[in-house]
């Protein structure tokens, strides 16, 4: 590595009290990334005007108007605003923590290393899940970023495998990146739950989901199953708490929940510092995703001594091990089954809950910081 580095990143998923899987990932490594390595001069490229905690000591910052929010805006940002900056400031090397880099045409030859990490390829699996321009500018420049990047991250050796099959890259040229929970994460007293219950389920025991409202995360048979099953235990006090946003209209699941009346309780985001109240206080983290990168809400479930009931697809099974119950995604009865299980087999819950909180220990947010770094000198140093 050259004594003195420029190096650029993609600030645009750092939203503050806004931040999902892509902007946590960001902000965690980010963070990290410019305590451990002073010496490069970082620069961080935003689209609106950042707010602490996303500004980071000694860190230059650069406000790219207007900001990206849309297919056509993204194109205008990555294709114009970011290579004229890049250039400006004499960047040796740009990471893009979303998948998506400027094309090397738009760099006019200029020799600036490009890195980028791709999540997941849920846009090419399940391209009906979302809509058809975000898919569509997904499709193209994801793929075009993976050819003509120096290297790219994976969020699993799922996410890894994906990435090589789909776009015939070669293993020796994508490193695993693992999301990780916060630090501060820990188990709940019995106080601490009955205070969570009444936080979030007015007093009830509850189920919890915690994510953004689209198709692959499967929400409409969590909640038929909840529904049916709520049918099926008439004395149970249990609620269903779904946390998040819905990202994208769904007629089937809004019809889901209307059924489930006031049994299912919808408190929209919940920032950064209840999660681990949240997760804490509740029965079990239900999570029947059909399809992943990672899923950082099963680790921090894990973290916070919750038992997660997980689908069997996707990297789950690599990110859970056998820390949690599993069911087919799509198979209401095995939910059902799962459901009852977190209330009916004590011993075997305790089991997994204790493989959990060792489970979520694997992951670490300075380990995958050291990772990027690892990368980045492998491309300064052309080991590729």
């Amino acid at each position: 590595m050259p004594q003195s580095i420029t190096i650029a990143i993609n600030g645009r998923w750092l939203l503050a009290g806004k931040l999902e899987g892509t902007g946590w990932y960001s902000h965690s490594i980010i963070k990290l990334l410019v305590e451990f390595h002073p010496e490069v001069n970082w620069h961080i490229l935003y689209d609106r005007t950042p707010k602490p905690p996303h500004i980071y000591p000694g860190v230059k910052c650069h406000v790219l108007r207007p900001a990206a929010r849309h297919p056509w805006l993204w194109g205008f940002w990555n294709e114009w605003l970011v290579p004229k900056k890049l250039m400006k400031i004499k960047a040796s090397v740009y990471w893009s923590p979303d998948g998506l880099l400027p094309s090397r045409k738009s760099l006019k030859g200029n020799k600036i290393k490009l890195i980028t990490t791709i999540h997941d390829l849920n846009f090419i699996h399940r391209p009906n899940d979302i809509p058809v321009k975000v898919g569509d500018y997904y499709r193209k420049v994801c793929q075009r970023s993976a050819k003509e990047s120096d290297r790219i991250l994976a969020v699993s050796e799922t996410t890894k495998n994906d990435i090589i099959s789909t776009y015939s890259k070669k293993k020796k040229d994508i490193d695993v990146t693992y999301n990780a929970p916060q630090k501060d994460f820990t188990s709940l007293s019995e106080k601490q739950k009955k205070a969570a219950q009444k936080k979030f389920a007015n007093g009830n025991p509850y189920f919890c989901f915690l994510g953004a409202f689209t198709r692959r995360k499967n929400l409409k048979t969590l909640v038929e199953a909840f529904n049916k099953w709520s049918l099926l235990n008439p004395k149970s006090k249990h609620k269903l708490v779904i946390a998040g946003r819905s990202l994208h209209d769904d007629e089937e699941l809004n019809n889901a929940l209307k059924n489930g009346k006031k049994r299912i309780l919808l408190p929209g985001f919940i920032s950064r510092d209840h999660l681990n109240d949240f997760f804490g206080g509740a029965t079990a983290f239900v999570f029947p995703s059909h399809f992943e990168g990672f899923g950082i809400p099963i680790i921090e479930a894990m973290a916070s001594n919750c038992l997660v009931l997980s689908s069997n697809s996707s990297c789950m099974p690599e990110i859970a091990n056998d820390a949690a119950h599993y069911s087919r995604p799509e198979n209401i009865e095995d939910w059902i089954s799962a459901l009852n299980f977190a209330i009916q087999n004590e011993e075997d819950v305790k089991l997994l809950k204790k493989k959990g909180l060792e489970r979520a220990k694997y992951f670490k947010w300075e380990h995958s910081a050291d990772q990027v770094w690892a990368s980045f000198e492998k491309i300064l140093s052309n080991e590729r």
